[in-house]
């Protein structure tokens, strides 16, 4: 009777062993695998009416768009200058704070760690690694339209 419980214990305990191995090679196969490549598509959406973009200066706005049928919703800021128009992402570089427009100095801040972009979204000062992220844009329609890769 002992050597049947060793024996059905030692058999447990291997089957375990297989099981958990066979999850461990599973997930390191998964690594080697290719990665869906399968390009994100540009879609536009409506931001605001052509007739209120500021002539020149940075207002403050909101992209509501959906992907697979869920509502998200982005702070923008718009920038009209003698340049032209650029929508820039609100969202911080460094670690994901919502930025602010400084009228003063003309210039992004965020809170948190005292980032500083200029008015093409390049940052000027603090932490930041990189500008913050233009959006395409175009007009159409009467209607200011930015794109968000879906």
């Amino acid at each position: 009777m002992d050597k049947r419980r060793r024996e059905f214990i030692k058999q447990s305990l291997y089957g375990l062993l297989a099981l958990l191995g066979l999850g461990f090679l599973t997930t390191g196969v998964s690594l080697f695998l290719p990665i869906d490549k399968r390009e994100k598509e540009l879609i536009y959406f409506p931001l605001i009416p052509e007739d209120e973009l500021p002539r020149s200066g940075v207002k403050k706005g909101e992209l509501v768009y959906s992907v697979s049928g869920k509502e998200r919703k982005a702070r923008v800021f718009i920038v009209s200058s003698a340049r032209g128009l650029t929508v820039l992402s609100a969202t911080c570089s460094h670690l994901g704070c919502l930025v602010n427009y400084n009228r003063e100095k003309a210039e992004f801040t965020c809170p948190c760690h005292g980032g500083r972009y200029d008015l093409s979204g390049r940052n000027i000062a603090g932490p930041p690694p990189a500008p913050l992220s233009r959006i395409p844009t175009k007009i159409q329609n009467g209607m200011v339209l930015a794109g968000i890769k879906v």
